[in-house]
């Protein structure tokens, strides 16, 4: 395939937006290794921001990121990935203005795949069918392909399994940092040990598929941000507490400081609280002092089943929030993945 001539000055700038997990069941072990999991989650407005451009012919992908750099960072395997599915290289030069923190539960390595993914697609003109786009995502990790959609979904399976659902708005959101790292694969690990073999294959299932039963009617049923206390919970907070007792602290103190409910995001570190009201959660930042905080809100489209325009590469480009171009099919709420 003959190189691709882009523009002078050419450049795509995406948010790249964080996640926490309003709740997280934890099921049993897949065959592929993965825990299945069940879990709503929202992208809030805490992001990262990444900029493409194009590279001198030959000189292939760079990704200048000062968390990761270079082809250990999750955008660079998404570029890879998608040029081993293409058979063809791209010579794109990624800079990742890193603002959501690492290993704090928040999805920034993912989400900047996912904005990594769409830039080299935005900046390229490929219109990749809706499918190799989730492919590719899933291929380099499981919470990338949430990152491809707008607004809340419900994560299923081993979390590539997506289905978009509606909150009751407003949602304030406070997330707490407690200054430390935890690997996902510590607190799925230590969340294993600490349930031993204490059911049978089948019970621990037929529990799971209650659980996340139960908490499907909570999200039905939630009309105002406070029934959403309903559904928060995560079970990978206990045996991650354990050994990181200051993430139960900074629960305790949200809760003191007036969030209507509170939890660990994903596998950690943060902590998060939802509040009924945008003072409120500024105020609990002042409680919080000095531990690090941010005040969100959550990035729910006004028009869930609206297509979103993809911009084209241009001269200058002011940052975007992320957008995904959808057909027919997904306008009607149907993934890809489902």
């Amino acid at each position: 395939m003959s190189p691709v001539r882009l523009p002078a000055g050419a450049v795509v700038e995406i948010a790249a937006p964080a996640k926490i997990n309003l709740g997280l069941l934890v099921g049993p072990l897949r065959s592929d290794g993965f825990h299945e999991i069940f879990s709503p989650m929202l992208p809030v407005t805490l992001a990262d921001l990444v900029t493409a451009r194009p590279a001198p012919q030959g000189a292939g992908l760079a990704v200048e990121c000062e968390i990761a750099p270079g082809g250990d960072n999750l955008a660079a395997g998404a570029v890879r990935e998608l040029e081993r599915r293409l058979e063809r290289t791209f010579d794109v030069r990624l800079h990742i203005v890193k603002r959501v923190p690492a290993a704090a539960g928040l999805g920034g390595g993912s989400s900047d795949a996912a904005a990594a993914l769409e830039a080299v697609e935005r900046l390229f003109g490929l219109e990749l069918p809706l499918r190799l786009r989730y492919e590719v995502a899933g291929a380099v990790g499981s919470d990338v392909p949430f990152f491809l959609w707008p607004g809340p979904q419900l994560a299923m399976g081993r979390g590539t399994v997506l289905k978009e659902i509606a909150l009751p708005e407003p949602l304030h959101v406070v997330i707490a940092l407690p200054g430390l790292a935890v690997a996902t694969a510590d607190a799925y690990r230590w969340f294993g040990e600490s349930r031993g073999s204490r059911r049978t294959a089948l019970a621990e299932r037929r529990a799971f598929v209650e659980r996340t039963q139960t908490l499907l009617a909570a999200l039905g049923a939630a009309r105002r941000p406070r029934d959403l206390s309903a559904v928060v919970a995560n079970d990978l907070e206990e045996p991650v507490v354990a050994r990181h007792p200051v993430i139960g602290e900074l629960k305790d103190r949200l809760r003191g400081a007036g969030a209507f409910a509170a939890a660990m995001s994903g596998s950690g570190s943060s902590v998060f609280g939802l509040f009924a009201r945008a003072a409120s959660a500024q105020r609990a930042l002042a409680a919080l002092a000095p531990t690090p905080a941010v005040y969100v809100t959550d990035l729910q489209p006004r028009d869930v089943g609206a297509p979103r325009d993809r911009a084209t590469p241009r001269q200058a480009t002011a940052p975007h929030t992320r957008s995904t171009r959808r057909d027919a099919a997904s306008r009607r709420g149907d993934h890809p993945a489902k």
